[in-house]
C-alpha cells in the first residue's frame, strides 16, 4: 500500500534457539551434483571457519565464472547456485546492531506513498529507521502483469492472520552507479555495472563526488526485496531472523470486507522470504535468486534424481504448521487472493466490482498457498532438464544447510531457485532478455521461478517475463527496464561544499 510505512528502529538480529525441524519436504539422498566443499566453505566465513550466525564475506562477482551454453547443467552452472547461497549468508550476516542487509554497504530504498513520491536511497546507520510497505500494485514493477483474471496487487495474510510487509533495498554499488548516471552520466551504456573495471570506476565516482570508500570485495549492483510477519504469530519465532519494527495497526469494518490503518505499533518482524538479485561478471542481466523460509509453504509434486541415478517423486504434504497454508489443506483452490490494497485500505477481493461479493467466505480471510512450481520448475515434471534443475537445488540446499553450524538461524532458509542467461559460445556478455523477441533458448536455471510470499499469485512466469528490455519502447535504457525502481529513485544529494 503506497501509503503505509512501517519503521524499522535499530533493527536487532534474534540469535536464539537451535533451528527446530523443516517443514518443507527436503530430501537428503539426492544426486550430489552441486556442492561446496569444505575449505571454501569455511573460506566464506570472516573467521575461517563457520560459527553459529557468524559474519559470512560477500561472493566475489567480479572473479565469477560463468556459464557456456554446452556445459549441460555442469559444475559453472552450480556456480551461480553457490553465488546465491553465498549472498545471502552474507546479506543475513550480523553487523554492528543489525544485519548487513541494513548495513552502511546497504541502502534502504523508500517506497512510493500514495502522493506518487520518489522513491529515495535512505543510508544505513545504527539506529536509522528502516521503511518498508505493504504490497500493493507491485509499485516497483512497473507494468507488471498478474495471473489472469487475478489481480496483481494481492494481499498476502498468514494462516495467524498477519499481514506480509516487503522492503526494498540496493547496495552502495547499485546506489552510487545510480547516482552517478543520473547527474553526472559516468556510464553512458544501458547496462550496471558487471566486471572489475565497472566497479573501479563505481568506487571512484562514490569517492571523488560523495567522499565515500566503499568497503568493497568485490561484490557488483545488487538489489534486494524481503518480506516479514508479526514474529508473535509464528509457529516458533525461535528459527526466524527477526527485527523490531513500528507496524501499522489495521481496523476492520462490520464485514470485514474493509481493514483501515489508524495507528502504530512496535512489534518484532520475521523474515520469511528474500530476492537476490545481482550483477556477476559478463552478466549485466543479473543472477535472480530467491530465499524462503521452510515453513512458509509446501511444494507441489516434484521429481528429483537420487545418489543411485534413480528418478524419485517427491509428492505434495500439507501436513503440519506452515505460515501460508493450512494444516492438511488442498492445492484446489489454493493461491486465491481473498484480498488487495486500494488506496489506503485493504479491501476484499469480489467476483464482480459491481456486484460485490468477496470470494473467500469471510472477506479478509487466509487463503493456502501452494509453491506450485517447486524450485522454478513444472510440477510433476521428470524432464531431463527439470530433474537437473531440481536435483541441483536440492543439492546445493544441503551441502550448505549440514555444514552450517546447528545453532544458526539460517539454516531454516532454503533457496528455491535461480535464473540467468548464459554467455555466448565465443564468450562476451550475456544477453538481457527483449520482451519483442523469445529468448528462452537463452535462460538457465528455474525457468519459471517465483517466491511465494512474493509472487504467490502470480506463479508459473519468471523474472525475465518483466525484467527485459523492450526495443519498441522509445529511448530504452537498460537499467530502467531491468531493474523497476531505477527510474523512479531519485540519486543522492551531493554533499555541499
Amino acid at each position: 500500500m503506497r501509503g503505509l510505512l512501517i519503521f524499522m528502529a535499530g533493527a536487532v538480529v534474534a540469535f536464539l534457539a537451535t533451528p527446530a525441524a523443516a517443514q518443507m519436504k527436503i530430501p537428503t539422498d539426492m544426486d550430489t551434483t552441486c556442492q561446496v566443499d569444505s575449505k571454501t566453505f569455511n573460506s566464506w566465513f570472516t573467521g575461517g571457519k563457520p560459527t553459529a550466525n557468524g559474519p559470512v564475506n560477500p561472493a566475489s562477482s567480479v572473479s565469477f565464472t560463468t556459464d557456456h551454453p554446452n556445459d549441460g547443467g555442469g559444475p559453472n552452472v552450480c556456480n551461480f547456485y553457490q553465488w546465491g547461497a553465498q549472498m545471502f549468508l552474507w546479506l543475513t550476516s550480523p553487523e554492528g546492531d543489525g544485519l548487513v542487509l541494513d548495513g552502511p554497504s546497504v541502502f534502504t530504498v523508500t517506497p512510493i506513498n500514495a502522493a506518487g513520491t520518489r522513491r529515495q536511497l535512505i543510508p544505513n546507520t545504527s539506529g536509522a529507521n528502516y521503511p518498508m510497505a505493504l504490497r500493493s500494485g507491485k509499485v516497483d514493477d512497473i507494468g507488471e502483469v498478474g495471473q489472469a483474471g487475478e489481480p496483481s496487487h494481492g494481499v498476502l495474510l498468514s494462516q495467524q492472520k498477519a499481514l506480509v510487509y516487503y522492503g526494498i533495498h540496493a547496495n552502495d554499488v547499485y546506489g552510487y552507479f545510480l547516482s552517478g548516471q543520473k547527474t553526472d552520466g559516468i556510464k553512458g551504456a544501458t547496462d550496471f555495472p558487471r566486471n572489475q573495471g565497472d566497479l573501479e570506476s563505481v568506487m571512484a565516482y562514490a569517492q571523488s563526488t560523495y567522499g565515500a570508500k566503499m568497503a568493497n570485495q568485490g561484490a557488483l549492483a545488487i538489489e534486494m526485496k524481503t518480506s516479514w510477519v508479526d514474529a508473535s504469530t509464528v509457529p516458533d519465532r525461535s528459527t526466524y531472523v527477526t527485527v523490531n519494527a513500528d507496524v501499522p495497526v489495521y481496523t476492520a469494518d462490520k464485514t470485514n470486507t474493509s481493514w483501515t490503518s489508524k495507528e502504530h505499533k512496535n512489534k518484532t518482524l520475521a523474515l520469511t522470504g528474500i530476492h537476490i538479485v545481482g550483477t556477476v561478471q559478463d552478466h549485466p542481466e543479473f543472477v535472480w535468486a530467491t530465499f524462503e523460509h521452510v515453513s512458509n509453504a509446501p511444494d507441489a509434486d516434484y521429481y528429483y534424481t537420487n545418489a543411485s541415478k534413480q528418478t524419485v517423486k517427491q509428492p505434495f504434504s500439507s501436513a503440519g504448521d506452515f505460515l501460508f497454508m493450512a494444516n492438511g489443506g488442498a492445492q484446489a483452490g489454493a493461491n486465491t487472493p481473498c484480498m488487495w490494497a486500494s488506496g489506503e485500505t485493504i479491501v476484499a477481493n469480489t467476483v464482480n466490482p459491481t456486484a460485490p461479493t468477496a470470494i473467500c467466505p469471510g472477506g479478509i480471510v487466509p487463503s493456502n498457498t501452494v509453491r506450485q512450481a517447486p524450485w522454478g520448475s513444472p510440477a510433476a515434471t521428470q524432464t531431463e532438464s527439470v530433474l537437473k534443475n531440481n536435483t541441483l537445488l536440492l543439492s546445493i540446499n544441503n551441502s550448505v544447510r549440514t555444514q552450517l553450524d546447528h545453532g544458526d538461524l539460517r539454516r531454516n532458509y532454503v533457496q528455491v531457485g535461480g535464473i540467468w542467461t548464459t554467455t555466448p559460445p565465443d564468450g562476451g556478455d550475456a544477453p538481457i532478455p527483449d520482451q519483442n523477441g523469445d529468448q528462452s533458448s537463452n535462460l538457465r536455471g528455474s525457468l519459471i521461478l517465483s517466491n511465494a510470499t512474493m509472487e504467490t499469485y502470480t506463479q508459473g512466469r519468471n523474472c525475465f517475463d518483466c525484467h527485459s528490455l523492450d526495443k519498441k519502447a522509445k529511448d530504452s535504457f537498460g537499467a530502467y527496464e531491468l531493474s523497476h525502481i531505477y527510474s523512479t529513485i531519485d540519486p543522492l544529494p551531493k554533499p555541499k561544499n
